[in-house]
């Protein structure tokens, strides 16, 4: 009996979605109609897909989804809601791109809007799920950012992505949007890309995001996310990185608030001598599940990646974590690391991780790892008898935790942004 009502709660959200995707079947391009007939084929996972086991989607597919219904957001609403960084900015508000809000003068980065039917087709994506085709199908928009060969940009890219909920109060129904960016850091450019979600309102919306970024040979691109939506919203986004020869990549994750979020970010090495760093941190607390996805193939050799995921959990929160190296045939001299640490901070908080190794070539140095615990009361006692209180003894060593994750931000003004701007979340994890 449960499973044929979550069928027809299923049923019933993929006809919702079709909806959405033939009222404005005018401005759809040629992939948009390929990625939606992808979402068919695929239908919405159950709890045995081992993808899906430990992150429900009820919660989600019981409300109605519905256009977002953009109102002009102001300019001070946008300076309330930006970082504030020295950086070129752009603005996109439910899913699409606002000039009027956004700096003109974007220095060498190259940006171009694209929508409709005038959409050019895109890299295949390196994992794809179904929530990644249906933000494909359902974008309006692409944006295509690209720094030319040779060209170092002294100014971060800050993309600024402000949500928001229906116009009347309604929470059953879901204010839904899609966000599509693709990157292409060229032939020895070097750049760094700030992505910031944010929520307008307290209304609830589902925020769907993707992002592919392309690094040319001998390039450098850092990569950094951080999503602070409000706890009425749900956030689905998965990124590709496909990393070329000699380049040098760090991407940096930083998924807080959301009831529900699942990211993935999906990582091809395929030019020899490149490295990449993948770095994540969620902090689910309430009843909120934060699941987060790694995939890497290590498809040529002497390549190196490491990867740290940190989750800590809080009341009767959850944390998923999935992640999977695979060493392809010929990628000899590879080196990869991925470790995924969890703090529990209560009793009912729960963890569920799955790292996994898929090594097809000999000489190669692969190690996964993963741990669970709770604050030792070991170090809660050294703490105490040096005269710091119960409170910020917890305090320093969750800070402790956290601070692994943003030390793998090497640009110092955008690190002390981030702490300042996750610094809510772990005075509220420590309250």
């Amino acid at each position: 009996m449960a499973g044929s009502q979550n069928n027809i709660i299923n049923a019933r959200a993929l006809k919702q979605w079709h909806q959405l995707f033939v009222g404005k079947i005018d401005v759809r391009s040629v992939q948009a109609y390929s990625h939606w007939q992808d979402v068919e084929r695929l239908g919405l996972p159950n709890n045995k897909n081992e993808h899906w086991k430990y992150t429900p989607l009820e919660g989600l597919l019981a409300h109605c989804f519905a256009p977002a219904t953009t109102r002009t957001v102001t300019a001070a609403e946008r300076d309330a809601l930006s970082l504030t960084l020295d950086a070129y900015r752009l603005v996109f508000v439910d899913g699409r791109f606002v000039p009027a809000l956004s700096d003109s003068n974007t220095g060498f980065w190259q940006i171009q809007v694209e929508e409709g039917t005038a959409r050019q087709p895109l890299p295949a994506p390196i994992q794809p799920e179904i929530f990644l085709h249906l933000t494909e199908s359902l974008s309006q928009q692409t944006t295509r950012i690209r720094l030319p060969t040779g060209k170092t940009a002294s100014r971060l890219l800050y993309l600024l992505h402000i949500s928001q909920g229906l116009d009347k109060e309604d929470k059953d129904t879901l204010s839904t949007l899609h966000y599509r960016h693709h990157i292409d850091i060229d032939v020895g450019a070097t750049g760094q890309v700030i992505e910031h979600f944010v929520s307008l309102s307290a209304q609830a919306h589902f925020s769907g995001a993707r992002t592919s970024i392309n690094v040319g040979d001998n390039a450098y691109c850092h990569h950094i996310k951080l999503a602070v939506e409000n706890r009425a919203s749900y956030h689905f986004a998965h990124n590709d990185i496909c990393v070329g020869r000699n380049a040098v990549v760090r991407s940096s994750a930083f998924i807080l608030g959301a009831v529900l979020t699942r990211h993935q970010t999906s990582a091809q090495l395929n030019g020899e001598g490149s490295k990449l760093s993948i770095s994540s941190l969620m902090m689910p607390s309430g009843q909120d599940i934060s699941d987060t996805c790694s995939y890497l193939e290590h498809n040529k050799g002497h390549c190196l990646s490491r990867q740290l995921h940190k989750i800590i959990v809080r009341d009767r929160g959850k944390g998923i974590f999935h992640g999977l190296i695979k060493v392809a045939k010929y990628a000899l001299k590879t080196d990869g690391k991925m470790i995924n640490n969890n703090l529990l901070l209560n009793k009912l908080a729960e963890v569920n991780t799955k790292p996994q190794l898929e090594i097809y070539a000999d000489d190669v140095k692969c190690s996964h790892g993963a741990t669970v615990g709770r604050i030792d009361d070991e170090q809660i006692f050294y703490l105490r008898s040096r005269g710091i209180n119960g409170v910020d003894a917890q305090r320093m060593i969750i800070y402790a935790f956290a601070s692994e994750v943003t030390e793998t931000i090497d640009h110092d003004a955008v690190r002390q942004i981030v702490i300042k701007c996750i610094d809510p979340f772990l005075q509220m994890v420590v309250a």
